[in-house]
């Protein structure tokens, strides 16, 4: 069979397309059990990793060939990228501690295979999505994908709550696209632990859920009654949210309300201002910012309180102690997350003896014996991590973790990388599409979840910050009819 060169271009564009859809609806993957072996892992595996690898064999190296363009936001995470790669390549000139005969070169190679992953999945999106036609797409096919990971959930907490068990079928289907196991009253979704649940949910789906609610945008034509179909996952994704019990991820969650209420009080005051024509406008703005921090606060003790009721974690949330030695330390410890603390403390102690460019990405569990603070070895977990498990400790937190491994140097520019696609996020805010409108308040939502989704992830290779990142990039660049599509998309 003869193909033209033409028909040869159209069906490599159609399979790499339908490759980057395949992404986008495995995205709630997390630990995929094929991948995890070919990684040799059994944490961070995404199905969408498969996905693109594919896509940088097969369209990455023609849309390079090509000249392909891509959006400016990608300069500040290209450096970030390359200060991290310097960092590894360092390593090897330091006395690096030994730590149970870890291989330093193992360890290497993870931290450039987790970089590569970060980077590729940041320069596929920005670059693949070069329509609004495509960008629509995207959003569909992430519906999609987003119903089936909800529906899983749901069954998860129905079936858990009635049973206090799951049956015996529900963990064998779990096991074909996990390589952890479901978790008891807790939602786990399609991820490897209700936190990672979380984590894609804040990032992506909530936020784009969000944002299409507030500017009545749909990927779909149909309609639900009145109701878009984002409207009605947003509503779901929330009562999943709650169900994950992640801790990290319920703060993130209510930091996205939270600047959602303080735009509401906005508008609220100034409403209130034409209404009574006021002549005192900072007394009543005043007057008006404490009531309603005032009130916040009572919510907030109130949902403390029921969480204390729910969550065993959260039973000594109220109970502060000054006696301790170190009463910050043992208030987390009665929580339950005085390990991640430490985790986060002895990344900050490894930075601050390696401050410009870090040990290199991979290499701060080599560290831990030596910079873990006094308090740790108190912790039953730390104690049996480091005297019976054979694996490096991970820092626990991405802000930490870059300090630590990546020195002020790319811990500076990522924020740069961070800040330039916030501005463009918020640019977009203004514009008259309401596609874009959408992604630039989607990309907004996204890293308010950040700042504390950051404490409780540590991973470059989980695809869900730089997808939202890259797909805010994308619209930006992309997301104008007026705009011709790039022919090496």
């Amino acid at each position: 069979m003869n193909f033209k060169p033409g028909k040869i271009e159209m069906i490599w564009q159609k399979g790499t397309w339908v490759l980057w859809l395949g992404l986008v609806a495995t995205l709630p993957i997390t630990s995929f059990p094929i991948f995890a072996k070919t990684l040799h892992t059994s944490s961070v595996a995404p199905a969408s990793g498969m996905f693109l690898i594919l896509l940088s064999l097969l369209w990455l190296p023609f849309f390079i060939i090509k000249k392909g363009r891509i959006p400016f936001q990608i300069r500040p995470a290209i450096v970030f990228f390359l200060l991290a790669f310097v960092s590894i390549f360092l390593a090897f000139f330091r006395n690096l501690p030994d730590y149970k005969n870890q291989s330093v070169i193992s360890s290497a190679i993870e931290g450039v295979a987790t970089l590569g992953l970060g980077a590729l999945f940041y320069v596929v999106t920005t670059s693949i999505v070069n329509t609004s036609s495509k960008i629509q797409k995207t959003l569909a096919v992430l519906n999609w994908g987003g119903l089936v990971l909800l529906l899983w959930s749901l069954l998860q907490i129905m079936i858990s709550f009635l049973t206090n068990d799951y049956p015996v079928w529900m963990r064998l289907f779990q096991r074909v696209f996990s390589t952890t196991v479901l978790f008891d009253h807790r939602a786990t979704g399609f991820a490897s632990e209700p936190s990672w649940l979380a984590h894609q949910l804040n990032l992506v789906y909530l936020a784009y859920w969000i944002s299409a609610t507030i500017n009545k945008y749909s990927a779909h034509k149909f309609r639900i009654w009145k109701l878009t179909f984002e409207n009605t996952l947003l509503a779901a994704g929330i009562v999943v949210l709650f169900a994950s019990f992640s801790r990290g991820g319920l703060a993130a969650f209510m930091l996205v309300l939270a600047f959602l209420f303080i735009r509401v009080n906005i508008k609220f005051v100034n409403w209130l201002l034409m209404k009574w024509k006021a002549r005192n406008r900072i007394l009543v703005r005043a007057l008006v910012a404490v009531g309603m921090a005032l009130l916040y606060a009572v919510i907030a003790l109130f949902g403390l309180y029921v969480l204390s009721k729910v969550d065993p974690r959260m039973e000594k949330v109220f109970q502060i102690s000054t006696v301790s030695e170190n009463p910050l330390l043992k208030y987390a410890e009665n929580l339950q997350f005085g390990e991640r603390v430490v985790y986060w403390q002895t990344g900050w102690n490894i930075f601050n003896d390696y401050p410009v460019l870090g040990v290199g990405v991979g290499f701060a569990g080599f560290y831990f014996p030596e910079y873990l603070p006094d308090y740790a070895w108190k912790l039953p977990e730390v104690r049996s991590l480091l005297y019976r498990s054979t694996g490096l400790l991970n820092i626990k937190s991405l802000w930490s973790r870059i300090l630590a491994e990546t020195g002020i140097a790319g811990f500076s520019f990522f924020v740069i990388f961070l800040v330039v696609t916030g501005i463009t996020a918020k640019m977009m805010l203004s514009s008259r599409l309401i596609l874009k409108r959408t992604i630039g308040w989607m990309g907004i939502f996204m890293l308010i979840a950040f700042l504390i989704e950051g404490f409780s992830m540590d991973s470059f290779a989980l695809p869900y910050y730089w997808f939202t990142l890259g797909l805010v990039a994308a619209a930006w660049r992309w997301a104008d009819p007026n705009i011709s599509e790039n022919k090496n998309g």
